[in-house]
């Protein structure tokens, strides 16, 4: 399988991506537009690119065998940590079957109405150093802050070193919501009701 080559599909969306008419939408809507366009410059200069399988797919499209998601950030937000994945469908639908996951980075400002920045990594390459598992459903992969991570948002890391680092984290994870779990579960031992 040959990667995809994510210097070309930013190039693509920096030269063909414009901020969207957004007259009375909020900012989600405004997100929604942006990522939208993004999928349709795909579909336009990939011949394989498909739309996702079912609304609950990882993608906002395929190129070839590798799914790409698009996350939109606007710059004018004080604060913004988006979830990317859960883990547990990083592991089994991603490293397990050895599939590519690229995020298509569009940031942008509502209050000028313009694309600011966009770039596109590899799942693989996104800095530890602003990512942590939350605790949304078997735990979620996000992103601590967004302003922090847009001006370090690449890792150093190998594949390998990477996954270890997930797999680490998960484990850390894990056991700490286990010890909450347990210290909950005695809260309610303890209720003379």
């Amino acid at each position: 399988m040959m990667p995809l080559n994510t210097t070309e599909l930013g190039q693509i969306i920096k030269e063909n991506l414009i901020y969207p008419e957004s007259s009375n939408l909020q900012q989600r809507g405004i997100a929604d537009k942006i990522e939208d366009e993004c999928t349709l410059i795909f579909k336009k200069y990939y011949e394989d690119a498909k739309d996702p399988s079912s609304r609950r797919s990882i993608e906002d499209v395929s190129i070839g065998d590798a799914y790409i998601d698009t996350k939109s950030s606007d710059e004018s937000l004080d604060f913004k940590m988006p979830n990317m994945i859960s883990i547990d469908r990083l592991k089994n639908d991603i490293i397990d079957k050895d599939k590519e996951l690229v995020y298509n980075f569009i940031v942008y400002n509502s209050e000028t109405r313009k694309i600011v920045d966009n770039f596109v990594l590899n799942i693989f390459e996104l800095n530890w150093d602003h990512l942590k598992i939350q605790n949304l459903g078997k735990g979620q992969l996000q992103i601590t802050s967004m302003k922090k991570f847009l001006e370090n948002p690449k890792s150093s890391m190998t594949k390998e070193e990477w996954i270890h680092t997930l797999k680490q984290n998960a484990i850390i994870f894990y056991k700490s919501l286990e010890e909450k779990c347990r210290q909950r579960g005695e809260y309610w031992d303890t209720w003379k009701k």
